[in-house]
Formats: structure tokens, C-alpha cells, sequence
């Protein structure tokens, strides 16, 4: 099964250390449970994007320090290829900014939060629960680690809630069996965390906050990835 990595990040604009680049990043995550996949990065926030969605049989959208509601050409031509690649039928997972691009891209509202950056390890409840996700009931407490300010505040029609948080109500959704988007990093490695808290401008007690998060347990990442391989074989 053959998965295009959409990078929103724009690696000449990024100085986190991916231990490669965003693409590697999202390859050792699905490594980590031994996916059966084969993998296409492209470069969507320098404008990269597949000819035809039929190039993969799936698709994974990263995080983005850019915003679904930004003019970027290339954030309307992005949202151009989710809409062409749902209505032929192929599957999408999105991750924090895919999270937020996949609902407004198919009807969807994404908004700067009022309530400021969710930084750090944070837990959500599960809402609602779907064949492959590994047997979790509703009322289970997952945690990922999270580093945003933007968040969906309006599904898309036909979009179901997965899962939330006080914090952030939408944290997870989605949309019959082609869209799986979590508002949370399940790739990120605490490596990654730390260094993206290094590099944040939010404020000494925040991120002093978000640092002292990360002490208190470990998050979901790996039964996250496993739940995704299962969302995109379910049928195939």
C-alpha cells in the first residue's frame, strides 16, 4: 500500500530537529508498529503536491506552523487536492494542521483558539469508538502530545467527534471511513517535544507548564499509529 506524506512544513523554514526531515519523522512513526506501507513524501508547503490522487493509494497531511485559514497558495491548493481526493474515494489521515486543513477543506471551521497554545502532554476523552481502534470504549482517557493554537471549531458535514477535551472540544474526528484526524502529535518523540517547547514563544509560565507535562507519563503515540495502519487497510 503505497502512502503519500503531504509536509505542510516548509523545511527551510523550520529548525526543529526531525532527525531528518518531517517526512522521516512520520516514516520511523509508522516503522515503530511495523506498517505494511510503502512511502511517497512530497513537499506540499513549497507547493508539491501528487499530479493525480490516484499516485497513492492513501494520504497522511503533517503539522504546519501555518494556518487552515491562511492565503498561501499553496494551503488553497492543498485543500484543491482533499476535496479531489475524497470524492474519489481516497482515504486521508490528518495530523494537528491536517487535523484542522482536512475540515476546513471539507466544510468545516478552523479558528486562533481564545483560549491561547495547548503545549505539552494532554489527555482527551474518547467520545465514540470505531472497529479499528483497537477495542477502546467510551470514557477512555488517551494522551498525545499537543503543540497548537489553532483548533476546529465546526465539523464538516458528516464529520463524527472521536474524541475531546475541555481544552479542545474536537480533538479527534471522522468522516465515514475516509477521514481519521487527531488534533494531537502521535509522531512526535519526546526529543521533538522538548525541542519545539526550546524554540516557542509563549510565555515563561506556559512553557514552563507544557516542560513539567512531560514528566507525567507517557503518551499514546504508538497505539495511535497503530490505529491509523488500521483506518487505512480497513477495506483494502
Amino acid at each position: 500500500m503505497k502512502i503519500g506524506i503531504l509536509n505542510a512544513i516548509n523545511p527551510h523554514e523550520s529548525k526543529v530537529n526531525w532527525g531528518g526531515s518531517p517526512v522521516d519523522a512520520y516514516i520511523r512513526f509508522f516503522q515503530s508498529v511495523d506498517a505494511p506501507f510503502e512511502y511517497v513524501g512530497y513537499e506540499a508547503a513549497q507547493g508539491q503536491l501528487p499530479e493525480s490522487p490516484a499516485e497513492c493509494n492513501a494520504y497522511v497531511i503533517t503539522g504546519s506552523p501555518r494556518g487552515a485559514y491562511n492565503s498561501d497558495p499553496w494551503i488553497a491548493a492543498l485543500m484543491q487536492f482533499i476535496r479531489e481526493g475524497t470524492q474519489a474515494g481516497l482515504k486521508f489521515t490528518g495530523i494537528c494542521f491536517g487535523h484542522q486543513i482536512l475540515a476546513q477543506a471539507l466544510g468545516g471551521r478552523v479558528e486562533k483558539s481564545e483560549k491561547g497554545w495547548g503545549l505539552g502532554l494532554k489527555s482527551f476523552e474518547i467520545k465514540e469508538t470505531k472497529p479499528w481502534m483497537n477495542g477502546q470504549a467510551n470514557g477512555n482517557t488517551r494522551s498525545l502530545y499537543f503543540a497548537h493554537q489553532d483548533q476546529v471549531q465546526e465539523l464538516p458535514p458528516g464529520a463524527e467527534l472521536l474524541g475531546g477535551s475541555e481544552f479542545c472540544p474536537i480533538a479527534m474526528y471522522s468522516i465515514s471511513d475516509q477521514v481519521f484526524a487527531v488534533q494531537g502529535h502521535p509522531e512526535f518523540t519526546l526529543g521533538i517535544m522538548q525541542d519545539i517547547l526550546a524554540r516557542k514563544d509563549a510565555g515563561d509560565d506556559l512553557l514552563n507548564t507544557a516542560e513539567s507535562s512531560l514528566a507525567n507519563g507517557t503518551p499514546d503515540g504508538q497505539l495511535f499509529a497503530q490505529w491509523i495502519v488500521n483506518f487505512l487497510t480497513a477495506g483494502s
